[in-house]
């Protein structure tokens, strides 16, 4: 792991409330509490508070009793075995005074997973989901159903899915500033992420990393923007791709750290239509990035199946035996690395060396197909989140930018 990972617990959420809230304070106090404290009819738009001493003694109860537009203000501290599934559309749920953790220990709601989104333009906040496992090894902390879902400051852990997205050809999905760790059931059909045909994932500023033999990102959306993430295996997992797109569609992938470990399970860090394009446009820009191969052996950094609309890779900095680019495609600006460019490349910190030759040689990268600048704005900064980058006037190659 990286070095700079001292306290999880401590840098990604501050201090937590050791509240535990058991099924039986469930059934002795949610009835009674709950109906006392339901919206009056005709009222919109309330604020539904969660705790030991709130209105609603848990989320699930709460799920029963809001309506479209609601905010839900959980008080942080572990929810053990309480599930739930959202009807509700323009929903907020967040956690209050820190994180609130759904500990699924295994119960899932309708036997899907932890919470389960029908509405539609759900934000979540300040929430951490563990432990969801079902029968059919798919089990998903969250599971949206819905056409909308926005995620910010979240930790999903230890699931068999983190987020898993069905096929709604109209659903948008954006993801910030969030945490993904060891969700996958282990066969390879699970993964940290997974959208099926969905109109859009955004995934911004988040670390995404140790999934269980499946991909830290799979999707099937029409449009993929991937921005400034960290997406690793570091030095013990076991993940296969770092980023999967199986159908193509118009995918940008920009300002990312992408490192697959020396225990990954296949020698692919980014594929691209390997199942078949299902788009219109199954155009591909890989912009900006810092790719490590730390796999034994010559693998491959980019695989792209024949017929894309257009692939373009530019200014990308990689490390690692094996072709960066298997596939047809536009290359320009890119860089191979050895352990020199990086400040720490064993301990897993990629900032560049002041004598790195990756210093102010990229490239201008132009705009994509879709109107979308492919000139990084931002880097990612452990834990998390981002910054703007320092070469705002030639580009230096590579997610970060020298200092």
């Amino acid at each position: 792991m990286m070095p700079q990972i001292i306290d999880r617990v401590s840098m990604r959420f501050g201090a937590r409330v050791g509240m535990a809230i058991t099924s039986v304070m469930s059934m002795a106090l949610s009835g009674a509490a709950a109906m006392a404290a339901s919206p009056a009819a005709g009222q919109m738009h309330q604020t539904l508070r969660v705790g030991s001493n709130r209105q609603f003694v848990l989320p699930s109860v709460a799920a029963q009793f809001a309506r479209d537009g609601d905010t839900i203000e959980i008080d942080a501290g572990t929810y053990d075995r309480d599930v739930a599934v959202w009807k509700q559309n323009n929903l907020t749920i967040r956690g209050a005074g820190g994180i609130a953790h759904m500990a699924a220990h295994g119960a899932a709601a309708q036997g899907k997973g932890i919470w389960i989104f029908r509405g539609d333009n759900v934000t979540v906040e300040n929430i951490e989901l563990s432990g969801a496992s079902v029968a059919d090894r798919n089990g998903a902390a969250i599971r949206l159903e819905g056409t909308g879902l926005t995620v910010r400051h979240s930790y999903f852990h230890d699931n068999e899915n983190g987020i898993l997205c069905g096929g709604n050809p109209r659903a948008e999905v954006v993801v910030e500033n969030s945490e993904f760790e060891r969700n996958g059931h282990g066969d390879g059909q699970s993964h940290n992420i997974y959208c099926g045909r969905i109109k859009s994932l955004t995934m911004r500023s988040n670390y995404i990393h140790h999934a269980r033999v499946g991909h830290n990102i799979k999707s099937r959306a029409a449009r993929n923007l991937i921005l400034y993430n960290r997406i690793a295996d570091e030095s013990d997992g076991n993940a296969s791709y770092a980023i999967d797109l199986p159908n193509g569609g118009i995918s940008i992938v920009l300002g990312n750290i992408v490192q697959k470990g020396p225990l990954a399970e296949n020698r692919t860090l980014i594929s691209y239509g390997a199942e078949g394009y299902g788009q219109a446009d199954n155009s591909l820009y890989v912009v900006n990035n810092t790719l490590i191969d730390e796999k034994p052996g010559a693998g491959r950094f980019i695989f792209v199946r024949d017929g894309a609309t257009s692939v373009s890779v530019i200014n990308n900095l990689y490390a690692g035996a094996g072709n960066l680019l298997v596939g047809a495609g536009f290359a320009k600006g890119n860089l191979a690395a050895n352990s020199g460019d990086f400040r720490d490349m064993k301990g897993g910190d990629y900032r560049l060396d002041k004598r790195s030759k990756a210093i102010q040689a990229g490239v201008p990268p132009g705009i994509a197909a879709d109107g979308y600048s492919l000139t990084p704005t931002h880097e990612y900064q452990h834990n998390a989140t981002s910054r703007p980058r320092a070469d705002s006037r030639r580009l230096d190659i590579g997610a970060l930018a020298a200092e």
